[in-house]
């Protein structure tokens, strides 16, 4: 698989993150069955990833993701991400997000994030492993 190609499996996954209008069952087709996420060396399955989105949606109104900077190489890419989560209550957090990704068969098989509180309160530091 090419670069291009994974950097636009990130860009499609991240779409239908933030669309809260959809299904978040279609993120399944973006990983593998196997599936883990680690953020801020929190341990996350696909099914801890399926509560997390459940969760998100559930608390907030909104979700903004800002792509700054992506990198592809093989079978492994890294973005810096800006995510604007939007709270019910209309609050507003900025959060930068450091992320490494490991794609097997067209998929995603890993994700490894760090994450930053740019702006907000000191609970927006959980979002990124919201259950």
């Amino acid at each position: 698989m090419s670069s291009t190609h994974h950097e636009q499996i990130i860009r499609e996954m991240f779409a239908t993150f933030t669309d809260f209008g959809s299904t978040p069952d279609r993120l399944l087709d973006f990983m593998t069955s196997d599936y883990r996420q680690y953020v801020d060396g929190r341990e996350m399955t696909l099914g801890d990833f399926q509560a997390h989105t459940h969760a998100l949606r559930n608390t907030l109104g909104a979700l903004e993701i800002d792509i700054q900077h992506v990198v592809c190489e093989g079978d492994k890419a890294a973005t810096v991400h800006v995510a604007r989560a939007t709270r019910r209550s209309g609050e507003q957090s900025l959060i930068k997000v450091v992320a490494f990704y490991q794609f097997r068969d067209g998929r995603l098989c890993l994700v490894d994030e760090l994450t930053h509180v740019l702006e907000g309160s000191g609970s927006d530091q959980m979002l990124g492993a919201l259950q």
